[in-house]
């Protein structure tokens, strides 16, 4: 008896365990986070000594750009994480404030496609 309940128990232990899967985020929602995290990077981008963050946020707003591509294909989106990886590759290992102003400048190229759709 006591084997039967152990049996019954681990089995809805892992079905549970199975039906507890995360829910992934739409491609609006994916969009609407690599908006924020671009937002929060472009003050970043004006101070050259705040690279590593600036970084740091654009990398984030480029996963979220990823997920939303994937979700649903879009040129803006497209076009945005281009710019992105842009704005990480100018700005990495960086202190330089002509090249954090750069970045910055590419972060808000990609902020306004990522807003048209």
């Amino acid at each position: 008896m006591q084997r039967r309940q152990f049996m019954i128990g681990a089995m809805a232990l892992a079905f549970s365990q199975g039906m507890a899967v995360p829910v992934a985020f739409a491609a609006g929602d994916h969009v609407a986070q690599a908006i924020d995290q671009i937002a929060k990077a472009i003050p970043y981008g004006e101070q050259p000594h705040h690279s590593s963050s600036f970084v740091q946020h654009i990398d984030n707003a480029i996963d979220h750009a990823v997920m939303a591509q994937r979700t649903r294909p879009s040129a803006n989106v497209k076009r945005a994480i281009a710019l992105l990886r842009r704005a990480r590759r100018t700005a990495y290992g960086t202190h330089m404030l002509s090249y954090s102003r750069r970045a910055a400048r590419y972060a808000q190229k990609a902020l306004a496609d990522l807003q048209k759709g």
